[in-house]
């Protein structure tokens, strides 16, 4: 429980205490200490309490006279008490606990318990004792909380078909009553260690408020000392004078429904969705003129082209209609020359006759932007409008601007969106002229996409490095560091402790959980056995569809393909469970049956995955963990899983940086002997059931099958994904290391565990042969 608020905050001195107990300050003065007598105020009762026996105790619970009910005092949950012998039985049998249940009917009846679980509190509530605590997201139009922002965003969506940005969302503290369906909705509080409990509480809270409120201070007010170097350079403060950050992000915010400008949406998508196709239809050399910066450098080797992802682009679409957004709502505020508001005035005239006349007003307003000089005056610093649009992309809810870090991907996009633009208008150009080539109309338009004169791409270009260079040379604050005299085996990671121990404890529970899943679930307790020892790999093999279990050097030591489908066909009590009959030689199936199986499958994929993430070398990012081929694709990607002398290792492609440099890079990572061994027996002997499975299940789906050829992890019918991961290693690691960790999170705590520890192993072994 939260301890109780003091009636007094004491003076620092009183803490000094000598060994004796008595103030170090009272020990030198000469008067003898006076005791505060603060004022007194009638305590309200705690939360917790238990009957006059203290039965309740000897469970693990108590009773929250403020909610009715008993309180679990080790999961931190209300348990009704129809449930509390059960819930001992099935989450703390360890504990050899017996319940009398007539002894609990009875305590809840003396004390008015409630049968059912109660209303969820009102907003605001202190703060609950006996549950637990946590720090969520708050939906701004409603009392709605959640643990996760894209939560709340999916909540603001469906509930108030309203879009929210993440860092528009406030936090709070908060509490929910239980895990259970009907239970487990958060809720507001204010914990009990902030509330004052005065008859001058409210007076109080209004006066903080008040005197938190920041002054409206003119940037050219400000000490220089207090603002970075980013702003300081861009001037941006300069511009935010003045102006309400609300109303400024407001005018950037997408359009709705009901919004007349609703049409701009399609419009731009069918825009960019027209030039990037463009990008198939264009040849080498015009691409490398389009993707090369400068006028004095050789072409571009890279040239210019698609993203990996196909939605990738939604993202960029999004920025265009912000950007257009801005200029049809505050025209009269931007500074314009006559002939852009002209264009910004057929563009609004345009969205009322149709999608096709939209389009070509869009390109046009674009191209005006992109091909003209925005030179600052003494009355306008910043005249571009696509530079005013990012600084509105930059304000804070308080007036505040963001980091350099959080502006970088915003150059790039408009960066790409302009060469999407200039791409378009050389194609128009030459669908229009009888002569001509895209490579000539490229090189008229060149020196408004390339650096060293006065345009909007040049201005972007030079933003965006000088705010790479400085988030790169800027030191980030440290949110790590080893705990004293552990000798570097804890260590206190964003305020909580992980301990060498603990990761240990884990692992060896997720390895335990693996081991029973695939030898008891998935093998169906039969001992199949590889000698992993004899196995060969052809490293050098690129054949499409190679692997080490498709090389016929290891089919003796594999076995049949099919062994696990025909161990269950011919084990009589397999084949009640796993078969419906059998009918002129095909096998009728159990769909419910190989559905639970496959299922399990993809639990063991996931577990798989959690413990390469973990175990395996440096943590990978998301698309790369997710994306392993099983055997060597057509389209010239490697298999994953290999043979390297006497290792069986995973080869992790880098793909984040092809499209800047239009190569991958590989990163081998050696399993364990334990989780090879268990990669070996998935493959060769669950895989090919599985397979079988989803023919059955998910038939004549040219995908699933595809998924189950080629994917290394596969979940049920489709590839897992970064929340999958996200969401299990926080189960794991909160149960064991009691905090949650996510990818992100890990790839950043385990990164010192790894540098004082991996390969200790190796070197004490090697001590030893000396």
């Amino acid at each position: 429980s939260s301890p109780k608020t003091p009636l007094y905050s004491p003076k620092p001195t009183t803490f000094m205490l000598s060994p004796g107990q008595a103030s170090v300050a009272s020990r030198l003065s000469i008067d003898p200490p006076k005791v505060f007598q603060g004022p007194t105020f009638e305590q309200t009762p705690p939360d917790l309490y238990d009957v006059p026996e203290g039965t309740l105790s000897t469970w693990g619970f108590l009773i929250n006279r403020r909610l009715k009910c008993f309180i679990c005092m080790s999961c931190h949950i209300v348990i009704l008490p129809s449930h509390l012998s059960s819930h001992i039985t099935k989450k703390h049998k360890d504990t050899c606990i017996s319940v009398d249940k007539n002894r609990v009917q009875e305590i809840a009846h003396q004390e008015g318990l409630l049968s059912s679980y109660p209303d969820t509190p009102v907003f605001d509530q202190m703060e609950f004792q006996g549950l637990g605590r946590s720090w969520g997201h708050c939906c701004p139009f409603c009392p709605a909380m959640y643990s996760r922002s894209k939560d709340v965003l999916a909540h603001c969506r469906e509930a108030h078909d309203l879009e929210v940005e993440a860092e528009d969302l406030p936090s709070a503290w908060m509490q929910r009553l239980s895990e259970a369906p009907q239970a487990k909705a958060w809720f507001r509080i204010i914990p009990r260690s902030l509330a004052l409990c005065s008859p001058s509480a409210n007076y109080l809270i209004s006066l903080r408020k008040e005197l938190d409120s920041r002054p409206p201070l003119p940037a050219s007010d400000l000490d220089h000392r207090h603002l970075s170097p980013w702003h300081v350079t861009t001037r941006w403060m300069q511009y935010i004078e003045d102006k309400d950050p609300i109303k400024m992000r407001s005018l950037i915010e997408l359009p709705k429904e009901d919004d007349p400008l609703f049409p701009l949406i399609f419009a731009v998508r069918h825009y960019l969705n027209t030039a990037y196709e463009l990008i198939l239809r264009s040849s080498e050399v015009s691409l490398q003129i389009l993707n090369t910066d400068t006028m004095i450098e050789d072409y571009n080797h890279h040239p210019f082209g698609q993203h990996q992802l196909q939605d990738t682009m939604q993202a960029y679409s999004r920025l265009l209609v912000q950007l257009l957004c801005l200029l049809l709502r505050a025209t009269d505020q931007l500074g314009l020359p006559q002939e852009v508001e002209t264009l910004i005035n057929a563009l609004s005239f345009a969205l009322n006759e149709g999608l096709l006349e939209s389009v070509k007003a869009i390109h046009e307003l674009l191209l005006a932007l992109w091909t003209r000089e925005w030179p600052p005056t003494f009355f306008n610093f910043f005249p571009d409008p696509t530079l005013q649009f990012i600084i509105y992309t930059q304000v804070n809810r308080d007036g505040s601007l963001k980091k350099p870090e959080e502006v970088t991907g915003i150059f790039a996009k408009l960066i790409y969106d302009m060469r999407l633009t200039f791409l378009y208008e050389c194609h128009r150009r030459l669908d229009d002229a009888d002569g001509g080539s895209l490579t000539a109309f490229l090189l008229a338009l060149r020196p408004w996409f390339t650096k060293g004169r006065e345009s909007t791409f040049h201005t972007l270009k030079s933003l965006q490095h000088r705010a790479s260079a400085i988030t790169m040379s800027t030191q980030n604050e440290p949110n790590m560091v080893w705990k004293d005299k552990t000798g570097f085996t804890t260590l206190i990671f964003m305020g909580h402790e992980i301990s060498l121990e603990a990761l240990r404890s884990c692992q060896a529970a997720m390895e335990d959980e693996t081991l029973s899943l695939i030898k008891d679930t998935l093998l169906l307790g039969h001992p199949f056995f590889i000698d992993i020892a004899a196995l060969r790999d052809d490293m050098g093999n690129k054949q499409a569809g190679y692997s080490l279990f498709s090389d016929r050097v290891n089919q003796d030591v594999l076995g049949p393909i099919d062994q696990l489908a025909d161990h269950i066909l011919t084990t009589l009590p397999l084949h009640d469970r796993f078969v419906l009959n059998v009918v002129d030689g095909q096998v009728i199936w159990n769909a419910l049956a190989l559905s639970a199986w496959l299922k399990s499958f993809a639990r063991l994929n996931l577990l798989c995955l959690i413990q390469a993430e973990m175990n395996c070398g440096a943590p990978g990012r998301t698309t790369e963990l997710t994306a392993m081929p099983t055997s060597n694709t057509p389209g010239g990607m490697l298999r994953a899983l290999r043979i390297i002398g006497d290792h069986i290792v995973l080869m992790r492609t880098y793909h984040k940086m092809r499209a800047a440099s239009g190569f991958d890079r590989v990163i081998p990572h050696s399993l364990n002997a334990a989780l090879a061994a268990i990669f070996i027996y998935k493959e060769a002997i669950c895989r090919p059931f599985a397979q079988l499975c989803a023919s059955v299940l998910l038939p004549g789906d040219p995908h699933i099958k595809a998924l189950y050829q080629d994917f290394l992890f596969v979940n049920y019918d489709k590839p897992f994904v970064g929340d999958d991961i996200s969401t299990e290693m926080k189960r794991w690691t909160g149960q064991h290391l009691g905090v949650e960790l996510s990818i992100q999170k890990w790839r950043q705590c385990s990164t010192p565990l790894r540098r004082k520890h991996a390969g200790l192993e190796e070197m004490w072994l090697e001590d030893q042969d000396l």
